[in-house]
């Protein structure tokens, strides 16, 4: 690999790094290996959250390429991708309109669908990256090698999963005894990348060649610049995350705010209800006094009259018995 390409591999910085994605240790060989082939036509198959596509395209701007890239992808999901809904569309939709719309189209349809749309010898990249059981990406490159242009470089990700029923690896130790110019990224789950054998001279790259002194370099090279790349991105999820927490205390303080005003005005009107009560009470102790007093007032009329009736009664009484010693007489 050139040393500019290997360069601008070390210096590449992904625009698109939000969702973790199994193919973020590889994105600094998205973009050498485009600069590397520079296609007329990139196809990927299987691009999910568009992590590795974008990287190709961003790539591809980044070099000045007048070349072609097709995303092949149903974006519903798979056995080991999980089933999404339309969400992940919608987004990788708008990221790419906004950002390469007028090099890139994005094919939402089956694998076998898409290969129709294309001429024989026609593709100079394609990257395989769907349903990852032997079956299916075997069925896949062979459905697509006769649309390979001679010469072409295929990338196989997950050559290094041996679980959940991937059989990429089986797939691939398969193709390096047929297509001995090849090379394997053992990092972030592997990636395998071939040349098909009929490349005229002017486009056989060395680096793949079986003999070739630069693969172990170039293996450890991308597998540094992709720690770097993982380490970013972790490093971005902290940030955001320092960033969500921020905001969430910002919110808090808010919250604590208004409810400290909220306890000062409860604090004032049951300081006022206080001493409203303490009124109430001055009241009532003041109309329990006055009631007192007119009980007292009622007990002295009663005692009163019950001497006036008494005294009058008594009167009477004298009188009678006056009129009644004079009859006796």
């Amino acid at each position: 690999m050139s040393p500019n390409n290997l360069i601008a591999a070390a210096s590449f910085t992904p625009n698109l790094l939000q969702s973790p994605s199994a193919w973020l240790g590889h994105l600094p060989f998205a973009c050498g290996v485009i600069q590397e082939v520079k296609p007329k036509i990139f196809v990927e198959l299987g691009a999910h959250y568009g992590h590795s596509y974008f990287a190709f395209c961003q790539s591809v701007v980044e070099a000045g390429l007048s070349t072609k890239c097709y995303a092949v992808d149903t974006w519903q999901g798979d056995e080991h991708a999980g089933q999404y809904d339309n969400e992940i569309f919608a987004k990788v939709n708008a990221y790419h309109q906004e950002h390469y719309a007028g090099f890139s189209r994005l094919l939402r349809m089956t694998f076998d669908d898409a290969v129709a749309y294309f001429a024989d010898e026609s593709i100079d990249l394609l990257h395989i990256d769907g349903l990852h059981t032997y079956e299916a990406v075997r069925h896949d490159f062979e459905t697509w090698l006769p649309k390979l242009a001679p010469g072409a470089v295929v990338m196989f990700h997950d050559t290094n999963v041996r679980e959940r029923n991937f059989g990429v690896w089986k797939l691939w130790e398969e193709l390096q005894t047929r297509y001995p110019n090849n090379l394997e990224f053992v990092h972030s789950h592997g990636l395998g990348v071939l040349q098909l054998n009929n490349a005229p001279d002017d486009m056989r790259l060395e680096w793949l060649q079986p003999d070739s002194p630069e693969k172990h370099i170039l293996m450890n090279y991308f597998a540094a610049l992709g720690s770097r790349q993982l380490e970013r991105f972790e490093l971005n999820e902290i940030k955001q995350h320092t960033v969500n927490l921020s905001q969430t205390l910002v919110e808090r303080e808010g919250q604590l705010a208004s409810l400290s005003q909220t306890l000062v005005e409860r604090e004032g009107q049951l300081a006022s209800l206080s001493q409203t009560l303490v009124e109430r009470e001055g009241q009532l102790a003041s109309l329990s006094q006055t009631l007192v007093e007119r009980e007292g007032q009622l007990a002295s009329l009663s005692q009163e009259i019950t001497d006036l009736r008494n005294s009058t009664s008594w009167r009477i009484t004298a009188q009678l018995r006056n009129i009644k010693a004079r009859f006796q007489r």
